[in-house]
């Protein structure tokens, strides 16, 4: 049986929506991070082997409901409504952002550089506190 490229693309786009799967890509996230900040490649093929896994087909029981499960899930439909959405100037520019954020994170681990990785953990709890505050009726 012959797959083509968007077939396959869907099947993996399909499978990365299941909680355990997603949960799997996120560990994945996280051992780059640690890759990029400890150079070490048996860590980065360790993440290629992790990020990989999550395409399968997973054996695996129904998901417990616990907060990681319901938080993979308000992720998993977080980004089916953004993959939705059509591209317009704000969804480009939050892309855009969104890069650029990961790229200087990237950067930073690499380098380990402990200012610009602790202007980034504050940066990320200042949206933190502004969504909370938008979310409790305090106009920014």
């Amino acid at each position: 049986m012959t797959a083509t490229p968007s077939e396959i693309f869907d099947l993996a786009v399909k499978r990365h929506r299941l909680p355990w799967n997603w949960t799997l890509h996120t560990a994945a996230l996280a051992g780059f991070a640690l890759t990029l900040l400890a150079h070490s490649p048996l860590l980065f093929a360790a993440s290629l082997i992790v990020a990989g896994a999550g395409f399968f087909e997973p054996d695996l029981p129904t998901p417990p409901d616990n907060r990681w499960f319901r938080l993979a899930a308000r992720a998993v439909e977080w980004e089916k409504n953004w993959a939705a959405a059509p591209w317009n100037r704000h969804k480009v520019l939050r892309f855009a952002f969104v890069l650029l954020v990961a790229l200087v994170a990237a950067w930073a681990l690499w380098t380990r550089d402990p200012v610009v990785l602790a202007l980034l953990a504050a940066f990320a709890y200042l949206v933190y506190v502004v969504r909370d505050n938008m979310a409790g009726g305090i106009d920014p």
